[in-house]
This record gives structure tokens, sequence and C-alpha cells, in this order.
């Protein structure tokens, strides 16, 4: 009995660990994130073009709206060109879409993914392009978007991840996704900046120096998390990732459990398989060539999905109510505080209401949502998840 106990022991030393260097990670990048100041600004030497890519996949409900509102752009017509990759559509859609001025790809992909969808954008890439701008087909941008990229790109930088924010918070599930994007972007852009780190991609509002894009796009071939293996790409050869705080992207969040239940399956895979593919390499980096932001990347793939974290923290501590365990329960409750107050501190002010309480009762279902997407996990690089987009943009 004494040696199950030791043993039991252990392993909750271990995931203690774990779980508190994960919470730790979380909430330094939290205060760091609230830190950081208003983007820089750089004197504008010109107007470069700007080509702006859109990979879609069977987004016919959206697509009409996405790009009419690109087009007008307040930024010179003949410094920005779109090119839109549209794969499955239906004939209809792409009647509607032959009228307006932008390129139009069709494509057909046996096994689609966005990576391929990309390649094929290179082969319409205008010769004097200076910028790439990857959006998704939800995506709309704020009025002088492109005006702020292209002061941006005064920088040094020739990677940067613009602020994406939620286009909709008509259900529960999209405003606790909208939530969560503004978390990230806290801990993992802002926070990240603030000590010199690159910034995370986030897979659409990113803007590429046109060379580098050229160089690096070719390389790919995930199924899932695209830009996960981009980033990894970049941050090996020790290209900074610069993050754009005051340059919004509207973007659709997920409406139900079944499209989010989808979306998380993709992205946690991506996590997961990049993870156990690219840590030991990265180590080795760290120590070679200090290359820190490669290392740090990896190391945000072995960190638990917030609500699971949350979730367990919970779970343990409630248990410890009825089976106190004097060794580590304020060990324990230690680190429910600490990630508690990460979580808040990286809220908006903004979604502070009685909506966002109400919304908050749906929390157990995503928990058990990620713990059956953890079992389910194998598998999911086989085929290309599609996450779908519908919502119209009518809340003004």
């Amino acid at each position: 009995m004494e040696h199950i106990r030791s043993i039991l022991h252990i392993l909750q030393l271990i995931v203690l660990a774990y779980l508190g260097g994960a919470s730790l990670y979380l909430l330094v990048f939290a205060v760091a994130g609230l830190l950081r100041g208003k983007d820089k600004k750089y004197p504008v030497s010109k107007k470069r073009h700007i080509s702006i890519v859109i990979p879609a996949f069977m987004e016919d409900p959206v697509i009409i709206e996405v790009i009419k509102s690109a087009l007008n752009q307040d930024y010179p017509t003949s410094s920005f060109s779109i090119i839109l990759i549209a794969d499955s559509f239906k004939t209809e859609t792409l009647e509607l879409l032959r009228i307006l001025p932008i390129t139009l790809v069709e494509a057909h992909f046996e096994y689609s993914t966005k990576a391929k969808s990309l390649q094929i954008a290179l082969n319409h890439l205008r010769a004097d392009t200076d910028l790439i701008l990857v959006l998704d087909a939800d995506n709309i941008m704020e009025d002088h978007f492109l005006d702020k990229i292209n002061m941006a790109s005064e920088s040094r930088y020739k990677v940067i991840q613009c602020h994406r924010i939620a286009k909709n918070t008509n259900t529960s599930f999209a405003l606790l996704d909208a939530i969560s994007e503004e978390i990230n972007n806290n801990i993992f852009r802002a926070g990240h900046r603030l000590f010199g780190i690159s910034s995370a991609l986030i897979g659409s509002a990113m803007v590429f120096d046109a060379q580098l894009f050229r160089r690096y796009i070719p390389q790919l071939s995930a199924i899932g998390g695209f830009d996960k293996e981009l980033e990894l790409l970049i941050l090996r050869e020790k290209v900074k990732i610069e993050y754009l705080q005051d340059a919004y992207v509207l973007d659709e969040k997920v409406q139900n459990a079944s499209v989010f239940y989808k979306q998380r399956k993709r992205w946690i895979y991506a996590q997961f398989y990049f993870f156990g593919r690219d840590f030991i390499v990265s180590v080795w980096h760290l120590i070679a060539h200090r290359n820190f932001d490669y290392f740090d990347k990896t190391l945000q793939f072995s960190l638990p999905p917030r609500v699971m974290l949350l979730g367990i923290l919970v779970l343990v501590n409630l248990l410890n109510l009825f089976i106190p365990n004097p060794r580590f329960q304020y060990c324990w409750l230690g680190l429910l505080i600490m990630i508690l107050t990460t979580l808040v501190i990286s809220v908006p002010q903004k979604f502070w209401s009685k909506k966002t309480l109400m919304a908050l009762i749906s929390l157990p279902k995503v928990f058990f949502l990620m713990v059956m997407i953890i079992f389910k996990i194998r598998g999911s690089n086989k085929e290309f998840i599609h996450t779908e987009h519908s919502y119209k943009n009518d809340e003004k």
C-alpha cells in the first residue's frame, strides 16, 4: 500500500510541475501583454503594392460580402489586388465573382488544404508586388487597414501578424471563442512582443514580404495547421514576427458545438504533431544557435488548452475539499488562482457584461468537448477539416 502511495505521490508531483509551469508561463506573458504600448509609427516612403490572397473552400455564403468589402479599402486601386483561390465553389457564386475586379482562380483539389491554395496563388502574384496579405474567406478588414500595414512594412519586420477580432458574438460559443482569441492575442502576441519574442501566427490577417512568401509557401505540406508549419519554418531561420495590435480584421467565430469540435480537433492535432516533430530540434537550435523564438514556439505547443487547464484545476480543487491532501492542497489552489488571474486580466473590458456571464454556463460543455477531442485525436491528419462560415455581418 505504501508503494502505491509513493507512486501516486510522484505522479501528482509530475502533473503539478507540468500544470504549474504552464500556468506560470501564461501568467507572465498575460501581465506583459497589458504593459505593451501602441504600435510604433513610421514615416511612409511609398504606397507598396499589396496582394490580398484569399484561399477559400466552399465559402459561397460569405465570399461576396468579403470581396466587396475588400475592394472598398481606402488605398489606391492600382496599389492592391485580390487573388481568390475558389476551391469547390458553386457555379452561380463563380458567375458573380467573375464580374468583380479580382483575380479569380478556380480549384478542385482531390484533397483540399490551405497550403495547396496558397501555392497556386504564387503563380498569380504580380512581379512587382511588395507585400502579401493572407485572409480567410470570412475576414473583413477595418477601414484604412492596408494603409496601416503599408506603414508597418517600413520597419525591419518581414512577417506581421495583425489583430484579429470577432465579427460575431451572436451565440454563447461565438462569444467564448471571441474571448479566447483576445486572450491569445494578449498572451502569445502582445505579451511576447514586449519581451522581444516573435508573435504567434494565427492563419489569417498575416502580412509577408513578397520575397519571403515566395520562399516559404512552396515548402508547406500540412493538411491541417499550415500556419504552425509556416511559423516553425520562419522561426527556425530566425525571422522575427511582429504583431500589429492596432490593425483589425473581423473574423467569424464558431457558433455551435459541432463547428467548435471540428475546428479545435484540427488545431489540437496540429499542436501535438508539431511539438513531437520539432521540440528536440528546437532545443538543439536554442543551444547551438541561440534561437530562443523557435524553442519558445515548440514550448507553446506543449501547453494544455486553457479551458482544459482551468477545468482540471477546478476539479482537483473540488476534490481537495472532500479528500484533503495537506501536502499539495495549497499548491493546487495557487495554480487555480494563477490561471484565473491570467484569464481575467487578458479579457478586454468590452466583454465584461451580463451576456458573458450567461455564456460562461457553456464552459463545462466546452471542457468535456475538449476531453473528447483528446481521446479521438488520432487520424485527424488524414483529411482536411473544413470550418463552415455563414454569418452575415448585420450587427451594425
